[in-house]
């Protein structure tokens, strides 16, 4: 959004209309609130523009043009209410356009005369109503009104619901910060008082000591301004077109501003590496988020050789660098990187709850993934209560808590728990953020695991498909973010032995997963198996030899726990074309690593030993072979429908065993 709030009045009401616009575009908003998530983005210590169309549309050729599209480009409607405003034309049709934006709910009014609802109560005069006949058509009702009439609630209150009905805050949180903002200044002024008194009586040294502090806050202060300033101009600068011969107009992208910026920025602002390194910080997040991992990372480590100096900018430098290495797999080194930015966090001189949750939900999430950390859960807990009590259980910070709980809950099977989590997650970033967010893509894929792993395939298919559309749409074709979903989706296919249409998603899912990660990345040795299986279906059977051998590389690395099924694939196929002592190896030594890794899923143990059972029979051990065979269908028939993937493939081989000896599958 461009305005923070669109003013709608009425020429008579002017002169209020220009004290509401100078005092809610003036307005410094308290130290506390500022980082919050709004409908404008993170809270700064001022509001965006607030509109107000006598003055912003002065040259303008066509003025009902010029209004619709502020009215587009704003969070808020404030009318100003009136006899004069209620029965104003312009007034009117602006609340109607602004009605069919679907933004209803955020019309806030302001009463500066006449009476509400006196055209609609017997026994009062209609010519002093003052809400506007658009506020009620369509089924519209009375929004919550600010009132400057004598008596009422005065300037200053009116002032401060208007900003926390903007802000999304409550009224009572903002009284009390602006409140304990009085009061420091009060205490200030007092203090100042006590000293100056002191100084009169003859303690030089304290006002000396005194003096010095206040030039010292003072220089923090301006050095915070210029910060201000300079990070203004920066960002201002990339849209500067200094050769008209090279602008694009409207086809300039995302990536082709944060090029021009990390350019610019390797080359100027040595003298201020503090707003350097925000600006790199910045540049390297948005980088990937767009999914451009590699500069990302490459911009982030380069930010952290900067002498800086403000512990904030630190920890938000740290933040950014282990969201990297997670992105990576790397999660030992994500939650090293979090302490790192937790410690800098909370040596804040301004405390910041909601900086120190985001750190610990993260942190406590990279701990899930790692394995290894029994205060996982801790963590994120401590994270969702710092936000429930600073947000309330609305805020999207409160999703981004329950998705890392419901995450860990996946890992400790709480199935149950793990969707409610993820629902009520999903149901906050639909409402606060909208359908196109990001995040929403990922809820449903958590949802899509769930059911996954509760054996409901036709649901988490489902799921799938929508998380995959929803990434299609708002992150594009070739996000590594999309990789994880098409592989799920891939899998779920192949299980039920849809190879072809498998194998081209997974195949885009391998190629955009190694164009933006690390070949070593921990997520390919999933990715790799379920392609190489799906190549298997096929028929491309030396092909899918390539990609385990690849996958268990990758696998051996990370310890990752698809190691046993990736040999378990491996040695089948080394089995089927006559290497069955190699195969036999690996299978021997698969067993053991996979009843570690998979203590409660049997299924997977006599997945194995099915396959040690047919490569037995391959090699001539028949009876010996038969019998293991017979010993592990019972696991797998229980686990696996009838003409599944597995179930098939185990029919299939206890079948065979009855017959005649296959030979061996030939080379490609």
């Amino acid at each position: 959004m461009r305005y923070a709030a669109f003013i709608s009045y009425n020429h008579r009401d002017r002169k209020v209309a220009n004290w509401l616009h100078r005092t809610l575009e003036t307005y410094r908003i308290p130290a506390r609130l500022r980082g919050r998530d709004s409908a404008f983005g993170p809270l700064g210590a001022r509001l965006p523009p607030i509109f107000q169309d006598r003055e912003e549309l002065s040259a303008s050729a066509d003025l009902a043009a010029s209004v619709r599209q502020a009215l587009e480009q704003t969070h808020a409607l404030i009318v100003v209410c009136s006899p004069s405003g209620a029965r104003s034309k312009w007034v009117n049709e602006e609340i109607r356009a602004f009605t069919a934006l679907g933004r209803r709910n955020h019309i806030h009014c302001l009463i500066v005369d006449g009476e509400p609802n006196a055209s609609r109560l017997s026994g009062m005069d209609a010519a002093l109503e003052c809400l506007p006949p658009a506020l009620f058509e369509n089924g519209g009702s009375e929004p919550l009104a600010s009132d400057i009439r004598p008596g009422q609630d005065g300037h200053s209150a009116a002032r401060l619901k208007l900003l926390a009905a903007i802000m999304g805050i409550g009224y009572d949180e903002l009284r009390n910060r602006e409140q304990q903002r009085r009061q420091k200044w009060l205490l200030l002024v007092a203090s100042a008082s006590a000293i100056g008194f002191i100084a009169m009586a003859g303690l030089a040294v304290l006002a000396l000591i005194s003096r010095a502090d206040a030039v010292h806050q003072r220089d923090v202060a301006r050095e915070k301004t210029a910060t201000a300033e300079r990070t203004v101009e920066f960002v201002k600068s990339l849209f500067t077109v200094s050769d008209p011969s090279e602008a694009k107009g409207a086809k300039v992208t995302a990536k082709e501003v944060l090029d021009k910026g990390a350019v610019r920025i390797a080359q100027s602002l040595n003298d201020e590496p503090n707003v350097k390194a925000e600006l790199m910080t910045t540049l390297s997040e948005v980088y990937q988020g767009l999914g451009v991992f590699h500069r990302g990372d490459e911009l982030i480590r380069q930010s952290l050789r900067l002498p800086v100096s403000d512990v904030g900018v630190r920890a938000r430098q740290y933040v950014a660098l282990a969201a990297s290495d997670y992105r990576a797999g790397n999660y030992e080194k994500a939650v090293g990187h979090y302490r790192i930015a937790l410690t800098h966090a909370q040596r804040l001189p301004d405390p910041n709850p909601p900086l120190v949750a985001s750190i610990l939900a993260a942190m406590g999430d990279s701990k899930s993934q790692a394995g290894t950390y029994p205060d996982a859960e801790q963590d994120i807990r401590k994270a969702l209560a710092i936000d429930l009590a600073q947000l309330g259980p609305h805020d999207p910070a409160v999703a981004r808590d329950l998705e890392a709980l419901a995450f860990y809950q996946v890992g400790q099977k709480a199935y149950p728990k793990a969707r409610a989590n993820f629902e009520r997650a999903l149901e906050i970033r639909i409402v606060r953020q909208g359908p196109a967010h990001p995040q929403v893509a990922d809820d449903l894929d958590g949802l899509g695991a769930v059911a996954y792993l509760e054996g409901d395939s036709v649901a988490a298919e489902t799921y799938y498909k929508r998380g995959l559309q929803s990434d299609q749409i708002v992150l594009g074709p070739d996000h590594p973010e999309l990789a994880l979903t098409a592989n799920n989706l891939g899998r779920v296919m192949i299980e039920r032995r849809e190879f072809a249409a498998a194998e081209p998603l997974l195949s885009h899912a391998v190629a955009i997963t190694l164009a933006q990660r690390d070949p070593d990345n921990g997520a390919l040795a999933f990715l790799y198996d379920n392609l190489a299986l799906a190549e298997r279906g096929l028929g491309q059977v030396d092909r899918a030899e390539q990609l385990l051998r690849q996958g268990l590389r990758v696998a051996e690395l990370h310890k990752h726990r698809n190691r046993a099924p990736i040999m378990t694939d491996l040695a089948d196929l080394l089995c089927r074309r006559g290497a069955s002592q190699q195969g036999l190896a690996m299978l021997a030594a698969a067993e053991p690593i996979g009843r570690q890794d998979y203590p409660v899923d049997p299924w997977r143990w006599a997945w194995t030993a099915n396959t040690r059972g047919d490569c037995l029979v391959r090699s001539g051990e028949r009876k010996v072979g038969f019998a293991i065979l017979t010993d592990s269908m019972p696991a797998l028939r229980k686990r696996w429908p009838a003409g599944s993937m597995y179930r098939q493939m185990a029919e299939d081989r206890l079948k065979a065993a009855s017959g005649p000896l296959k030979r061996a599958l030939p080379r490609q």
